[in-house]
């Protein structure tokens, strides 16, 4: 059963669009960002899609990768999974918008975890991961933006 998907937005003040599209689209830099994440590689970009491995430590430790399409012109980007190990589905999006004192962003997020539990319980902690880890992570992307302004 596919798990429902997470929507948050958040507000990055003064800033623009493209400024926080920058710091989301830069995959590389997502260990020094997000403390969950142990290394990230991009295996492959072709035109606006990465192939990008993700490796991170949250309950326990796991490998995934997901392809991503990153529109510079829409400042948009839609992932799908491609394989992994613990995570066995992850899909969503970002969506970033002018507002009134900097950019609003649209995230949506599905994650589904394979281990040795039962359905339910899979459910809860899928979705505790991803709940969780965004307050941080907009603060992270915030932060980041802020810095590559000066």
């Amino acid at each position: 059963m596919a798990a429902e998907p997470v929507h948050r937005t958040h507000l990055v003040p003064q800033s623009t669009p493209a400024d926080v599209y920058a710091v989301v689209v830069d995959f590389p830099a997502y260990p020094r960002l997000f403390s969950e994440f142990t290394k990230v590689r991009v295996i492959e970009t072709a035109g606006n899609r990465q192939r990008v491995e993700f490796n991170v430590q949250v309950v326990m430790a796991a490998r995934y990768v997901l392809d991503l399409v990153c529109d510079p012109s829409a400042l948009t980007v839609d992932w799908t999974f491609v394989e992994g190990n613990i995570i066995s589905d992850s899909r969503g999006s970002w969506r970033f918008t002018a507002q009134t004192g900097g950019t609003r962003i649209d995230y949506s997020a599905a994650l589904e975890v394979n281990a040795p539990l039962p359905g339910f319980v899979l459910r809860k902690i899928s979705n505790a991961i991803v709940s969780a880890s965004l307050p941080a992570m907009f603060t992270s992307i915030t932060r980041e933006v802020a810095a590559r302004k000066r």
